[in-house]
């Protein structure tokens, strides 16, 4: 599998991503005129796209990972003060994990391998995570279970927050309101044939609650409740090694994640899935590309992500380049 792939990843937590409870980048709207909100890096730094217009966040180096709107101010989750080429590299440059608000910088945390914040509003109480801690209003929530896993993406349901990751034993977990529930045991303390479990994203539609990740045996999976759906490619020559970001819009479960094309020397192909079916998106000419995020407003479907001409995102299966280098992580659409 990808060398991304098995790391605490809240790069895409989304990622993650309700228009009153603000729940993630990863979501639904129903507006016929959209503000489009896009976060990634330009090769180089965290930026936002507003509208196809790119503002710089920070210029010390990172990338930004999720974005969101609430009561009109722009928040906005990621890394400063790391290169791209160490993101996520064990042992590499070391960095902040910190959040904006409507462009001002609040560092969350510091480390040697630091992971881009996930953010969610529950009323008016603003939560916000690193790889390590649950915060709310600044002071850490204690989540059973986990003094040794890893915080991958947040979701906020009315009153209820969600948190979503790894526990102390590497199972699949996420935490409503502090209790934790295990949707799949982790290789340790069983050592079965296998690798422990990845969660990646959230998103929860009203009692239903969706994980997506990669499982013990490597395949990408999401979970509904607790019950596992593994996921492969349409056909033998491809298949997805994660999901990286979920959702659901009406009756409909959206999802997208790293697909590898076996035909073409491994290298990575942009698609995403609605109800099972693949959805391939086109390269127009770059070598390669991969989706981080999507976003579904009315009857169109974003999706966020990268290809070797750069930074893009895909409106219905248009291609929209953003930047000539760097990532699109997160999308959020007001």
């Amino acid at each position: 599998m990808d060398s991304l792939s098995k790391l605490p990843f809240v790069l895409i937590s989304l990622i993650v991503f309700c228009v009153s409870c603000a729940k993630s980048t990863t979501g639904t709207r129903n507006s016929t005129s959209a503000n489009i909100y896009i976060v990634g890096d330009n090769g180089k730094n965290p930026v936002l796209w507003n509208n196809g217009s790119m503002h710089i966040l920070s210029p010390t180096g990172g990338t930004a990972t999720q974005v969101l709107v609430y009561n009109n101010i722009t928040y906005i989750g990621g890394i400063s003060g790391q290169s791209t080429s160490g993101m996520f590299n064990f042992g590499g440059p070391g960095g902040e994990t910190v959040y904006w608000k409507n462009g001002d910088q609040y560092t969350i945390s510091s480390s040697l391998n630091p992971g881009g914040a996930s953010i969610a509003f529950s009323g008016n109480d603003f939560y916000y995570a690193d790889s390590y801690n649950l915060y709310k209003k600044g002071s850490v929530i204690t989540l059973p279970g986990k003094s040794n896993g890893y915080i991958a993406s947040l979701f906020a349901e009315g009153s209820d927050i969600y948190v979503a990751g790894t526990d102390s034993v590497g199972d699949a977990v996420y935490w409503k309101n502090q209790t934790m529930h295990v949707v799949e045991q982790g290789y340790y303390p069983t050592y079965n044939s296998g690798s422990d479990p990845s969660v990646y994203s959230l998103f929860v539609s009203g009692s239903d609650v969706y994980l997506g990740g990669t499982n013990t045996v490597d395949v990408a999976t999401y979970w509904k409740n607790g019950l596992s759906f593994p996921v492969f490619g349409s056909n033998t020559s491809n298949y997805l090694s994660n999901i990286r970001s979920i959702l659901v819009s009406g009756e409909d479960l959206y999802f997208t994640g790293n697909l590898i094309v076996s035909a073409n020397g491994g290298t990575n192909a942009p698609a995403y899935w609605k109800n099972g079916v693949q959805y391939n998106l086109p390269l127009n000419g770059a070598v390669y590309g991969s989706a981080s995020s999507i976003f579904v407003s009315g009857a169109d479907v974003y999706v966020t992500g990268s290809t070797s001409d750069g930074a893009v995102y895909w409106k219905n299966g248009v291609e929209t380049i953003l930047s000539p280098a760097g990532n699109a992580n997160a999308i959020y659409i007001q």
